[in-house]
């Protein structure tokens, strides 16, 4: 296979021929290629975008990418989960699902925080856990090390799927969303992941998701949509959640209302700064922050409960999240981390900085 077979694909994308699997996913496979030009998978890409995919397609880009992965299976007992979203929802707010990752930890979940820098955010979880003293270039056996060990660890998404820096360039050089802002936080690296949450900023792509994870060895997988536009449950309005379990989808509308909860305006849960969003982070996480802010975390908390089999219920899951906060345990787990994987002496600074 050659540009050319690139360059044909891209025609019949762009002339809205079919394209058959095999077909597709050869296309997908030379898109990582050194002997293919940047401009030619630009135009495949900028094609792709157009016509848009379906849940296959997507499947396939996704198995493919996983195939690729620097993976890694680390040996945990119980439930390991993720918490993560595609980002994208421009809303201002926190490290919301970082937080959330930190406190479900506490209960005794093994998380795989599986992340990268802000796409088009003010703060990723990456530059989080960068700025507090975590290395994100740490190696694979440290990564599995930290999640054997204490439950929860960091994996920063380019260091396990490097075949993307040359997609992610000209993704950059394009300056529009493609296929690639979505698939990120599908392809966790770790080979055993019982669960995960999906945060998912618009609510066009449930479906295609829904349906491209349906078939996943993932045992339990958690969309989450709020309706005024955030990738994660909301305290601001009402969310939608789709749970994909043993082949089925089930919907649900989560009411903040109907939940042990205020109902606030989205500028109670916004930051304006960086330094604002890494201080709310640990804010919340040590139980320092106003009451907004700290519903919102434990209502995600909750969901990555769930997630991870602590309970069935989202008011339960919000109340154990409390009481995990206020026993002080997430600010141990995410001081743990940052000894085995980082610079706590860094951390210890951060600590002073923000006077918590």
């Amino acid at each position: 296979m050659s540009i050319e077979y690139l360059q044909l694909q891209t025609r019949k994308i762009l002339s809205k021929l079919n394209i058959d699997e095999n077909e597709f996913a050869n296309a997908i496979n030379l898109l990582f290629s050194d002997e293919i030009p940047e401009c030619t998978i630009a135009s495949f890409l900028t094609a792709l975008t157009y016509r848009g995919v379906n849940y296959n397609e997507l499947r396939i880009i996704r198995e493919i990418l996983i195939k690729q992965s620097l993976s890694i299976t680390p040996r945990v007992k119980g439930s390991l989960i993720d918490n993560c979203g595609t980002g994208g929802d421009m809303s201002n707010s926190f490290n919301i699902s970082t937080a959330a990752s930190i406190i479900a930890s506490a209960s005794g979940i093994n998380v795989a925080k599986h992340g990268n820098r802000s796409a088009s955010g003010m703060f990723g979880s990456a530059d989080f856990f960068e700025y507090i003293g975590f290395n994100l270039d740490i190696s694979k056996k440290e990564v599995i090390d930290s999640i054997e060990s204490i439950g929860l660890s960091f994996l920063f998404a380019p260091n396990f799927h490097p075949n993307l820096k040359k997609i992610s360039r000209i993704r950059k050089q394009l300056g529009f969303k493609t296929v690639f802002n979505i698939i990120g936080p599908l392809c966790n690296p770790c080979t055993n992941i019982t669960s995960q949450v999906i945060g998912i900023a618009d609510p066009k792509f449930f479906d295609l998701i829904s349906n491209a994870m349906i078939t996943s060895n993932i045992k339990k997988i958690i969309l989450v949509h709020s309706l005024d536009g955030m990738d994660e449950l909301s305290n601001t309005a009402k969310n939608i959640v789709l749970t994909l379990k043993s082949g089925s989808i089930e919907r649900q509308e989560v009411d903040p209302k109907l939940l042990d909860l205020k109902v606030v305006k989205k500028q109670a849960i916004q930051v304006n700064s960086i330094e604002d969003s890494v201080k709310t982070t640990l804010q919340t996480i040590y139980g320092k922050s106003n009451e907004a802010k700290q519903d919102i975390v434990a209502l995600n908390t909750s969901i990555a409960l769930i997630a991870g089999e602590k309970t069935s219920d989202i008011n339960d899951g919000i109340k154990i999240a409390r009481d995990l906060v206020k026993s002080e345990l997430p600010r141990t787990k995410l001081r743990e981390l940052i000894s085995c994987c980082g610079n706590i002496e860094k951390f210890n600074l951060i600590e002073e900085k923000f006077s918590i």
